[in-house]
């Protein structure tokens, strides 16, 4: 008589190996997809080498922001085809060039080009759009959770990558802290990923009532109303988090903080978005995931009116937007790319995630260097900062039209 073999262990179990898939994209995004967080530094560094304009300088972000929308599509195609274990290695590879190259920048196209494309693509290949995709896949009744510790990685990275850059372009000059960076790449990264990946298990689960479309494909979600929606939502709020991220370090500057100090904040501000990350998704899939969109998105907004009108005298302000900018950004990112995989669940959910992001990069690109042209032209970026609130406003609108027929319950 055959005994009837053990179940595998499910994903609310310790033993279920989609938690050591967590703890692997956790290392990745620490390690690489953190690299995007260390430009606002190396900006800085630049401006003052190259006595280029802002709005020059920050046009690498920008292209970098070009080349995520117009590889997201394709790359989360080639991660539901082929899988982590060949589109993560092949990043790692990609990425660590791209930072051997940065290391001989000598012109604007030179930075546009490595920066701009090189490690652009790289962090695209091991970045959010794979990451999300490999741990929706693995998760259902725990995806938030999952993605929020995932997605936290990136933050955690930054805290120790973001002032870690700043000391090393002290030390040694940013041409070595960029060789440094690709070496610790290619060490940590590559072997961990060749070794652990496994497939993920057949077929996914699925979270959605009888009569649901249960498998997606990218034609079907293109169709659809949310798709749009959502697509309109991540665009606005690219643009405004893009403007953040770059600028943030700048301005810090111009009001009377030191470059160091600056960075140091950075870096607790990556504290709190991996808090934020990891707490938004344990309370979204306890409390709806929809509803934590909402309130994170609102306390963000709070955080970057508290970066509007700080200065040196008023630095307590500074403190706020570390705390209310950081946990908001944390947590609604978590939220936002776990309500795409719950209204479009399946086998293709990499391309849809990828396709939905096209717009996101696309703004994410321009919004660094329209703040740099305001700035250059105004001597401020108050009225950049405006455009920001705006922006987030339009972004939570267009998320809440686009959730209303997710589950209560997250």
């Amino acid at each position: 008589m055959n005994k009837r073999l053990p179940d595998p262990p499910s994903e609310t179990s310790p033993r279920y190996y989609g938690w050591v898939i967590v703890g692997l994209t956790f290392i990745t995004m620490a390690v690489g997809g953190s690299i995007v967080s260390t430009f606002p530094v190396f900006y800085v560094t630049f401006l003052e080498e190259f006595g280029w304009s802002r709005a020059d300088t920050a046009l690498a972000f920008s292209t970098s922001m070009v080349t995520f929308a117009l590889a997201a599509g394709p790359i989360g195609a080639l991660i539901d085809r082929f899988g982590p274990k060949i589109v993560i290695p092949t990043g790692v590879v990609v990425l660590a060039a791209g930072l051997v190259l940065m290391s001989a920048v000598t012109s604007r196209f030179t930075l546009y080009l490595y920066y701009g494309v090189f490690v652009a693509l790289g962090v695209t290949l091991i970045g959010m759009i794979p990451t999300s995709t490999i741990v929706s896949r693995w998760f259902v009744k725990r995806r938030a959770t999952a993605l929020g510790i995932v997605h936290s990685g990136r933050s955690a990275g930054s805290l120790i990558l973001v002032p870690l850059s700043a000391l090393l372009i002290g030390w040694y000059g940013w041409r070595s802290a960029y060789l440094f960076i690709a070496a610790a790449v290619i060490v940590l990264l590559l072997p961990l990923n060749l070794i652990f990946h496994r497939p993920w298990p057949e077929p996914p689960e699925t979270g959605f009532p009888a009569g649901e479309v249960e498998n997606w494909t990218l034609a079907q979600a293109l169709r659809d109303r949310a798709f749009w929606l959502m697509f309109f939502s991540g665009v606005f709020q690219g643009a405004s988090f893009s403007i953040v991220g770059v600028h943030q370090v700048a301005h810090m500057v111009d009001v009377g903080f030191t470059k160091i100090m600056a960075a140091w904040l950075l870096g607790f501000l990556a504290i709190m978005r991996a808090s934020g990350g990891i707490g938004g998704g344990w309370i979204g899939d306890r409390l709806g995931r929809r509803r934590t969109f909402v309130v994170s998105s609102l306390v963000g907004l709070a955080g970057v009116a508290c970066l509007m009108f700080v200065t040196a005298d008023r630095w307590p302000l500074a403190y706020l937007f570390i705390v209310l900018y950081g946990v908001g950004a944390g947590a609604r990112g978590t939220s936002f790319i776990s309500l795409k995989a719950d209204i479009f669940p399946g086998k293709s959910f990499g391309r849809i995630l990828g396709f939905s992001q096209v717009g996101a990069g696309l703004a994410s690109g321009l919004g660094p260097w329209v703040a740099g042209y305001i700035f250059d032209m105004t001597g401020t970026y108050r009225y950049a900062f405006v455009l920001v609130l705006a922006m987030n406003l339009l972004s939570i609108a267009t998320g809440i039209a686009a959730t209303r027929r997710v589950a209560p319950q997250g």
